[in-house]
């Protein structure tokens, strides 16, 4: 049983809400948004459920916030691009190896996006422009600039793109489902997949489709 923590003494403490958050990321990796209950959250930070209330209102406020610091970490992934003494290939490399860790740690963000673009496309374009601050896009550039001068063969950038996220991301996101099927064939999710295998499998896909 949670022991209450003294009120007057926390209300205004930044390492308790810095706790809550921490808690939050943990209970919204494992069970998703609507999977995560404010008392579970409470009962990892350590703390009584009246205190988590008095710093965030309800669970979407909490999961706000860390998707607030999740999408700042998602641009810096981005950063390899801008680095032109790399090539194609490895600049996606580290890419790969960067945010398949990102995905391990922040499973439902894919999901969250898609959530946000339909429910406030205006906050959240809003959002996008405050997290990436001078950072662009680059990845349809660089693809193209490699096609251009000979580095890579010629393709589709944007399905490209669209092929590289979607394999990077979607083992995260669609998990759940994925044990279920693995279980019903006699596999084990836990044995047979992990972010290195994934890693690997998305670079023989870049390999593949790129040639040279």
């Amino acid at each position: 049983m949670v022991k209450p923590y003294n009120q007057m003494k926390q209300l205004g403490d930044n390492s308790t809400e810095e706790k809550i958050l921490d808690a939050a990321k943990e209970v919204f990796m494992k069970h998703g948004l609507y999977g995560a209950r404010m008392q579970d959250i409470a009962d990892t930070a350590g703390i009584n459920k009246a205190l988590l209330h008095y710093y965030f209102r309800n669970k979407e406020k909490m999961f706000d916030k860390v998707f607030d610091g999740a999408l700042a970490k998602f641009f810096e992934q981005l950063d390899v691009f801008s680095n032109n003494e790399l090539s194609v290939k490895k600049r996606l490399f580290i890419y790969i190896d960067n945010i398949i860790e990102f995905y391990a740690e922040y499973p439902q963000m894919s999901m969250f996006i898609i959530k946000e673009i339909g429910n406030n496309p205006e906050i959240f374009k809003e959002k996008v422009h405050v997290a990436k601050k001078n950072k662009t896009l680059r990845l349809i550039h660089v693809l193209e600039d490699g096609m251009k001068n000979g580095e890579i063969k010629k393709i589709d950038s944007a399905m490209f793109m669209i092929n590289l996220q979607s394999l990077c991301s979607f083992p995260f996101l669609a998990s759940p489902m994925f044990k279920y099927s693995l279980k019903a064939q006699g596999k084990d999710w836990e044995k047979d997949f992990n972010s290195e295998k994934l890693k690997q499998s998305v670079k023989n896909f870049v390999e593949f489709t790129l040639g040279k």
